[in-house]
């Protein structure tokens, strides 16, 4: 791993290390445990590539930890804006990641596919689309879309590793582990903004 990559790596777990001592202070008790545990996936995966190497984001594990970054922010979401929702919204995606995580270790891969579309599909949609109605709405400042934008980012990674895996890949492997880290930083920096304009 190129030294650039390891800095960037420590700025991410460092960053992420502010917004949960710090960082989202103001959002409400319920929304806090949530994006701290989101802002902890964002902490622990840049500790791990810094120290094993990006190519652990191959590893099963490694994405069963990262389908729980956008499950923990959109259930902050939910929960900081439409509290009422918050424990049907959290039951689904719960049984979704409970689905996933069932279906990989039955080494079902096409089931456990099933399952990361529908819950990646539904806290992404969630994650992205809020924000926008919430400022539409006038409930929050221009910046809240940071969520929007930090969501796109770990999308297009995460598009990224899937073509990787299935063969098929938009970017060669090389390509991907030199990227990954900055793509890590630019989200966990707009998640950031958004969730500490509130």
């Amino acid at each position: 791993m190129v030294n650039f990559n390891r800095i960037i790596l420590l700025l991410v777990a460092v960053l992420a290390g502010i917004q949960i001592v710090i960082g989202i202070e103001n959002c409400g008790n319920i929304p806090i445990t949530y994006y701290t545990f989101s802002y902890g996936i964002f902490l622990v995966s840049a500790l791990l590539m810094l120290l094993m190497g990006v190519d652990i984001i191959e590893h099963d594990f490694a994405a069963l930890a990262a389908s729980t970054l956008p499950l923990g922010f959109s259930i902050g979401l939910v929960a900081a804006f439409m509290l009422e929702y918050h424990l049907a919204y959290s039951s689904v995606v719960s049984v979704l990641y409970a689905g996933l995580i069932i279906q990989k270790l039955r080494h079902q891969d096409k089931s456990a596919l099933l399952f990361q579309i529908l819950l990646h599909g539904l806290t992404g949609l969630v994650l992205f689309i809020l924000p926008i109605i919430l400022l539409i709405q006038g409930t929050v400042e221009a910046s809240y879309l940071g969520i929007s934008v930090g969501t796109g980012l770990v999308a297009v990674g995460g598009m990224a590793l899937a073509f990787l895996k299935s063969g098929k890949p938009i970017l060669t492997k090389d390509q991907i582990y030199t990227i990954f880290p900055g793509v890590l930083l630019l989200a966990v920096f707009a998640f950031s903004v958004g969730i500490g304009s509130r």
